[in-house]
């Protein structure tokens, strides 16, 4: 079974003349430990480029682009796909967060890392430059499973020898206690500084499909920026999260804040010196399309630092599943995930009403954003009237009737591109709103990874646009912040390197003061910068802010909020549009978190196979 298993892998490899995300599929399909034992694996590049083209393709996510779901779960994007109740109640109807939410314990794939990182240093006759790249790949993806598995279930049990059970051994010895949180941090940490200078071997390798010296750099600048910032709010909260049954698997309780700061700033400081492409892509001249290609856009990419990335082998549906309606190359299809009002009004505030609470009419339904000069806004999300692959996003609700008194009567439709019987104008857009599946219920929709090529939002050739894992942006946010904490000179450095990204904003070059350099504005910047990108529930997590914003009592923290346009009929202001903000129909039930939620729970069976596990607290 292994040699024909050999012998298959090898001409695949062969064909596809390396490591390319297009093996990957195939690769999923074979049970590792059928070849992973022999020599002949770990003495041919190709055999072990395609052990790690399975361990890349199956890196943990809370999201991505063949699984868009997830990201409707927090308080930026709204469902507003297919109306399947499972799928409907579990993201517009929910009741509180499941205590599994987000589960990630996968220690089959650590058992595979520690079998590569062995087999490479007994078995393998290469280069010696050959088995220190290969080995520090294998060790940074071990070191992100593990950051994976702290950020949800905080200290796990941290091995890194292969573990293997023979018969008549008593299985207790292979039962492990878990490691405190703040030991799961540092070893990731020590991981991605020891191996740094080996994965320079790949800085070169196109499209960052692969782990590289500043990958490493920049999870161990995260992994210490979170590191630090649970250490500091969870001690800060009225009642720390800690666990009575074993000190120190949870909530980093007597660490030290500014060692990890200190640590964080310093290796982001280091990437943003001596990266090759040290500047924010698109900074000299701002502007919605230089920001959505800084993330979206492959061609001279100088922002990506590590990417799940497609090809025309394996591409994905993600265009496919959130194209706008009126944008649309297939059918039955778009308008997955759709960015809610309180994202967009974090790149700034939208004037629907006067300060005496009347409508304020506009001209066209594009000017009430003329006043918005962050040019994240377009690179992220459409906005009525906004040009995307050739079409305008054509957003109106109804229809606002002029009353005598100065009030509105409004009337509105329940099929897109309908008309108006009055007048014969429209009465609804092409795009919706509708309170139906595959039209955006928000009165925006996505742009963030949606692809504007042509025909990649159809089946049969969908997209190629990769996934960011980790990006110049992040890097520049995670100094500014572990500056801030850290204070004195380095807050002076941190305003600096939060300005700069402001800048790529179109904010200009000192929009902030050192007195706007705070923990909330910075996680709002986080928010702007970083949507869509994995990190909205991971910020408002370690800085123990969940809880407290999305509390389950109706609000317009814990519901999802839409925009509607309103063409006016009658009136000083016929023909002008006005504005109605409200609660997104199909959104029926109030975010709840939990403290309980700021660790995932350890299943049942995980717990029974491991009687040393102690719980979560809280749950």
């Amino acid at each position: 079974m292994k040699n024909y298993l050999l012998n298959i892998i090898c001409i695949c490899l062969v064909i596809m003349g390396g490591l390319t995300t297009s093996c990957d599929s195939w690769l999923g399909k074979t049970d590792p430990s059928d070849f992973l034992t022999s020599d002949q694996v770990w003495n041919d590049n190709k055999m072990i480029e395609g052990v790690l083209a399975e361990l890349y393709n199956d890196v943990a996510t809370n999201g991505n682009l063949d699984n868009d779901a997830n990201f409707s779960l927090i308080d930026d994007f709204m469902w507003c796909g297919l109306m399947n109740q499972d799928v409907e109640s579990a993201r517009n109807q929910m009741i509180a967060y499941s205590y599994n939410e987000f589960d990630y314990y996968d220690y089959k794939y650590i058992y595979k890392c520690n079998q590569a990182i062995e087999s490479l240093a007994s078995k393998s006759q290469l280069s010696d430059t050959d088995i220190a790249l290969y080995t520090s790949e294998f060790r940074f993806l071990r070191a992100y499973a593990y950051f994976q598995m702290c950020i949800k279930k905080r200290g796990v049990p941290l091995i890194t020898e292969t573990q293997d059970y023979t018969p008549g051994m008593d299985v207790e010895e292979l039962q492990k206690l878990r490691s405190s949180e703040a030991e799961i941090y540092n070893f990731v940490y020590d991981e991605c500084m020891d191996i740094e200078e080996s994965l320079a071997g790949n800085n070169r390798i196109i499209n960052r499909s692969r782990a590289n010296q500043w990958t490493a750099l920049a999870l161990a600048s995260r992994s210490m920026l979170y590191a630090g910032s649970i250490a500091k709010y969870n001690a800060a909260m009225s009642n720390p999260i800690v666990s009575v049954e074993q000190t120190g698997v949870v909530g980093m309780t007597g660490e030290s804040p500014n060692s990890y700061y200190l640590k964080a700033y310093n290796v982001a400081k280091r990437i943003i010196e001596d990266y090759a492409n040290n500047t924010l892509q698109g900074i000299e001249e701002p502007s919605d399309d230089e920001f959505y290609n800084a993330v979206c856009s492959k061609d001279n990419n100088k922002e990506v630092l590590w990417s799940k990335d497609y090809n025309s082998s394996k591409f994905h549906l993600f265009s496919f599943a959130n194209i706008a309606q009126s944008m649309n190359e297939d059918n039955d299809n778009g308008s997955d995930l759709c960015p809610t009002l309180q994202l967009v009004e974090t790149y700034g505030k939208l004037m629907d009403k006067d300060t005496n609470g009347n409508y304020i009419a506009y001209e066209n339904r594009a000017d009430i954003f003329n006043d918005i000069k962050d040019v994240r806004l377009k690179g992220t999300c459409l906005v009525p009237e906004q040009e995307f692959k050739g079409a305008k996003l054509d957003i109106q609700a109804g229809v606002a009737i002029y009353n005598s008194d100065g009030s509105y009567t409004f009337q509105t439709g329940s099929e897109p591109a309908s008309k108006y019987e009055g007048d014969g104008g429209t009465l609804v857009g092409r795009d919706g709103p509708l309170n139906r599946a595959t039209y955006t219920n928000t009165g925006f929709n996505l742009r963030k990874f949606v692809d504007q090529g042509s025909g990649t939002s159809a089946r049969g050739q969908g997209s190629y646009i990769w996934y960011v894992y980790f990006r110049m942006g992040e890097v520049y946010l995670n100094a500014a912040e572990a500056g801030m904490e850290l204070g004195g000179e380095y807050a002076v450095h941190a305003l600096k390197y939060a300005n700069l990204v402001r800048q790529r904003a179109g904010l200009g070059a000192d929009s902030w003061k050192l007195s706007d350099l705070t923990i909330n504005n910075l996680l709002n910047e986080r928010r702007r910068e970083l949507a869509l990108e994995d990190h909205r529930l991971w910020d408002m997590k370690r800085l123990r802010k969940a809880h407290l914003t999305w509390n389950g009592v109706q609000s317009p923290t814990t519901m999802l909020y839409s925009l509607y346009p309103y063409r006016v009929i009658g009136g000083p202001n016929n023909g002008k549009y006005i504005f109605e903000r409200k609660i997104a129909p199909r959104f029926l039930a109030p975010r709840n978190f939990r403290v309980g939620n700021y660790y995932t729970a350890f299943r049942q069976d995980v717990l029974d196979k491991n009687p040393k596990l102690v719980q979560n607290p809280n749950i």
